[in-house]
């Protein structure tokens, strides 16, 4: 809703920050984090466009986001996002009321470090995408509050 009102409205740049989840070991807390394309594996992005249609970042606000950071003296991780739909079962977590994570989430965690994603969060696929799709510009940048290898929240 809310990027559709503002591109209304005449916005044209949308940029995510916020928090997210580690899930390489070399990735620390405190880290900064600046997403150039996300693993599609939410379901709002597909009214937006197909799902071979990749979500990525404007490059313009990456680069601008990257050099934002090295002027502060952040030596920010660059890379691709996991976004999904859900906190718990959709990022593989098993610490849930239930304790189950479905068979087709099982799994995922290890295949997307092994395809050296840096990080799971909630937004950046259909931000992407939607913008894109749009034509208007996304970029993402997030401070690192957990490294899933070491702990949960």
């Amino acid at each position: 809703i809310c990027v559709e009102e503002l591109a209304q409205l005449g916005v044209r740049t949308f940029l995510r920050i916020g928090t997210t989840g580690a899930i390489q070991p070399h990735i620390n807390v405190g880290d900064v984090l600046i997403t150039t394309a996300s693993v599609r594996l939410d379901g709002a992005s597909r009214h937006f466009a197909p799902l071979e249609y990749p979500a990525v970042a404007n490059f313009e606000c990456t680069t601008a986001l990257y050099n934002a950071a090295k002027a502060k003296g952040i030596e920010p991780y660059v890379g691709v996002t996991a976004s999904s739909d859900t906190f718990y079962p959709g990022q593989e977590r098993y610490d849930t009321y239930s304790g189950k994570v479905y068979r087709d989430y099982q799994g995922l965690l290890k295949q997307w470090q092994d395809l050296n994603v840096m990080n799971y969060e909630m937004e950046s696929s259909t931000l992407f995408t939607m913008c894109s799709a749009l034509g208007l510009r996304a970029g993402m940048v997030a401070g690192v509050i957990v490294n899933r290898t070491q702990q949960e929240i």
